[in-house]
């Protein structure tokens, strides 16, 4: 099962949305569009540009500080990397703090409450990244108390259902694998259709609804619902690795074998060449093309792919992170060689 690490990346959309919401200023919600979309086309540099010109203008505000932090957690999703953490941190908590002060005046001002809900969540999820589950839950349960009480206060913002409407099917999805734990209702079509809504009238996150929604799917071996979106959203954002992941893993749960073999050449490709490249995302590519491999019998092709990913030199993090990688490509190796030849 894929984690839903990407809670609260965002997307852009026109700017005619913000006529039933609360509205924030032009500029801000140009600059914030363009950064995001530019997110989405992997061209991280100017889109943390963009997000820094709203924190020029308007350093008092938390949602420059929050897109900025956007892009750094996309940079670091694509990369998987731990490289800006730092950084990206301190930038939420500068978000937290400039909404705190805003709220202190205002109680009422949404924005200010979605940005401080938003910058929590982006916490979380990246700790659920790496597997620190206490502090991940810690900083996602704050962003998601302040959406509900958002949504209990009749908050007209509906991108706040993005975040609801994943922690509504997630947390029914893990509970559901604790059998014995009694009392845990099932939302998982409540969050799944909270997302679909986002699609459509979210402000600054359909395309994070995309995304959770694609992973929703494939969790839900719903392959052909996610290779559907998948398709749908790389139209949109062909450089998007989010979505050609997904597209990868959708052809294969579908035994689509030979179209998840070039989905996995695909994002090969554009790792092997990545300046910034760990290896993290080759290893995984690999490992992808040599199961489609075995499958259809090409086990030649799996062993030298397999092969491959032992020549890596991988640091001891992404090693370790690589674990289960690793174990199903050495499987992988014994069927292809006990097969090969036959």
């Amino acid at each position: 099962m894929r984690l839903p690490i990407k809670f609260f990346l965002l997307a852009f959309i026109p700017l005619l949305a913000l006529a039933q919401v609360p509205q924030l200023p032009g500029d801000m919600h140009t600059w914030a569009a363009a950064s995001i979309d530019m997110v989405f086309r992997e061209d991280f540099r100017n889109a943390e540009e963009e997000a820094k010109k709203i924190i020029k203008k308007y350093p008092d505000h938390p949602s420059g500080y929050f897109f900025q932090a956007a892009v750094l957690d996309a940079w670091m999703l694509r990369h998987q990397s731990r490289r800006r953490e730092t950084e990206f941190f301190r930038l939420c908590d500068q978000a937290v703090e400039r909404a705190e002060k805003i709220l202190a005046k205002d109680r009422d001002d949404e924005w200010a409450r979605f940005f401080m809900g938003g910058a929590e969540g982006y916490k979380g999820t990246y700790e659920a990244r790496y597997d620190r589950f206490v502090t991940a839950f810690r900083h996602g349960w704050k962003g998601v108390s302040i959406f509900q009480n958002m949504a209990s206060s009749g908050s007209r913002i509906p991108d706040i259902q993005f975040g609801i409407g994943t922690y509504d099917y997630w947390r029914s999805a893990l509970m559901k694998m604790l059998w014995w734990m009694p009392g845990v209702s099932d939302n998982r079509s409540v969050g799944i259709a909270k997302l679909k809504e986002v699609m459509e009238n979210g402000i600054y996150s359909r395309a994070a609804a995309a995304m959770v929604l694609i992973d929703i799917y494939l969790n839900e071996c719903a392959f052909a619902d996610a290779l559907e979106l998948a398709n749908e959203m790389i139209k949109k954002f062909p450089r998007a690795s989010v979505f050609r992941w997904g597209q990868a893993a959708a052809f294969q749960g579908l035994e689509m074998h030979e179209d998840a073999i070039k989905a996995y050449q695909f994002l090969l490709s554009r790792n092997e060449i990545d300046p910034s490249s760990n290896h993290y995302n080759s290893v995984i590519s690999r490992v992808g093309m040599a199961r489609s491999m075995v499958a259809t019998g090409k086990f030649d092709s799996a062993l030298e792919h397999l092969a491959a990913v032992n020549r890596y030199d991988l640091s001891k993090d992404i090693r370790k992170r690589l674990d289960k990688a690793f174990s199903e490509a050495n499987s992988l190796r014994r069927q292809a060689e006990s097969r090969a030849g036959k």
